[in-house]
């Protein structure tokens, strides 16, 4: 913080002569909570020309990002801030589109402040002096963890859709919680998040599952719940996860289950680490149009998968990440009641190395979703660390011999492919054929058995 401040020092004595330069929004605030600012937005009431001209020869470097709306990046070595002029903005009527259709610039600071969404990022910060500039009551707000609209809130959000989400985020990450009137607008307002790109959607919600991480000096162990939570109150998740939402009340056998499928996801969600949570979160979701289908849950895995691949997909998640999310929904299902035979287990593991760390930590939150308890080490996590310590190959290039070896025992052609292949299938299940001579007397005896 101590460095990213001198800079804002140097810069601020840099716009000095003509305009003050204030830090605002995430950076601001988080010197009032006493946290390490995330990211630095800077305004000023100078028109970017005049920035770009006052900042030429320096070492600060003016990359422009939008002449109308009068936003630039300012870089220089090991600082990076983004910097908006003063302005009002004037948005289509109820669009909720979150672009402004005019903009117009100001000298006028409360101008500028009233634009912006919530109080607690719309206190302005002068780094020469170091004092704080509050036009809205944003520190008296952040203060008591509040999140209140800048000014009526219906309007605040009928503006811009994603602040529905923005509002759910800080609330998630800094353990906030949204006055009545401000929570109330939100909700009213949460399905113009539908005229929002799907990627920005996905932005915030991928933020929102990963609150807890946001801040760690704020010490917000579960924001990821606490915003999951949110998003139901508002209407969010039945907009954008009807999958999910189609959960709530769906009763499960008792016999394997403490829980309906949606408190079942919502505790897999709540346990598991960051990097699987929308798989713990959605694993479930194909058991709702199973039991409609035919009266049970048989096959929920499969159903899911593709349920999951099509949502996050259309919720803007990249497309590899989504099908690899996809892929953990699909496999939870596998070895459940511990019954694989550890040959077939071995060869699943190696077909789905790739996910395999992720499947098993998906698999320990089920479980403990499942009872409410920790199950220990599971049979899957046990074989797994088995094949990581005895030297399984998991792929051909892990073999001992490789293709020279098999057009030396006289395989051309396919043959070569086919060998290697079968050879490692054989080799993940008897350790003896991980040993070079053994491996080189297989491609032997297969060229030997060869159709002439």
């Amino acid at each position: 913080m101590g460095a990213e401040l001198a800079v804002l020092k140097e810069l601020a004595a840099l716009f000095a002569p003509l305009a003050t330069l204030y830090a605002v929004g995430g950076y601001s605030r988080s010197l009032l909570l006493g946290v390490p600012p995330k990211d630095i937005d800077i305004c000023s009431k100078l028109p970017l020309e005049d920035v770009k001209t006052l900042l030429s020869n320096t070492r600060f470097v003016v990359s422009e990002k939008s002449m109308r709306l009068g936003t630039a990046t300012v870089t220089a070595p090991g600082f990076a801030a983004e910097y908006t002029a003063f302005r009002t903005d004037s948005y289509p009527a109820g669009s909720g589109a979150h672009r402004p259709d005019s903009v117009i610039f100001t000298e006028d600071m409360r101008a500028d402040a009233m634009r912006r969404d919530f109080t607690a990022n719309a206190v302005y910060f002068d780094p020469l002096t170091e004092s704080f500039v509050d036009l809205c009551g944003g520190k008296e707000d952040i203060a008591r963890g509040v999140l209140r609209a800048v000014r009526e809130p219906d309007g605040v959000f009928g503006e811009d859709g994603l602040r529905v989400l923005r509002l759910v985020r800080f609330a998630a990450e800094l353990g906030f919680a949204p006055d009545r009137e401000t929570s109330d607008a939100a909700e009213s307002n949460a399905w113009r998040v539908k005229d929002i790109a799907r990627e920005r959607v996905f932005a915030e919600l991928d933020r929102i599952f990963a609150a807890d991480t946001a801040y760690p000096a704020l010490g917000v162990r579960e924001g990821h719940v606490a915003g999951l939570r949110l998003m139901d109150e508002l209407g969010l998740t039945a907009i954008l996860l009807p999958e999910l939402a189609a959960l709530d009340g769906l009763e499960q056998p008792k016999k394997y289950h403490l829980y309906d499928a949606r408190k079942h996801s919502d505790l897999a969600f709540a346990v598991a680490p960051v990097g699987i949570r929308w798989a713990a979160l959605l694993h479930d979701i194909g058991k709702r149009p199973a039991q409609d289908a035919q009266g049970n849950m048989y096959g929920h895995d499969v159903i899911g998968a593709e349920l999951a691949r099509k949502r996050l997909e259309e919720i803007g998640m990249p497309k590899g990440r989504a099908e690899r999310t996809a892929a953990l929904v699909r496999w939870h299902m596998t070895d459940l009641k511990g019954d694989m035979s550890e040959g077939k287990l071995r060869i699943f593991l190696v077909r789905h190395a790739d996910i395999a760390e992720d499947l098993i930590a998906l698999k320990r939150a089920d479980a403990y979703a499942t009872r409410g308890e920790d199950v220990g080490e599971l049979r899957m996590e046990r074989v797994w660390r088995e094949m990581l310590a005895d030297g399984t190959p998991f792929k051909v290039t892990d073999l001992p011999v490789g293709g020279e070896d098999a057009v030396a025992a006289g395989l051309s052609g396919r043959e070569i492919g086919d060998a290697l292949s079968a050879l490692l299938h054989d080799a993940v299940l008897d350790p003896v054929l991980r040993e070079r001579g053994r491996a080189l007397g297989y491609l032997e005896r297969r060229a030997k058995k060869r159709p002439e």
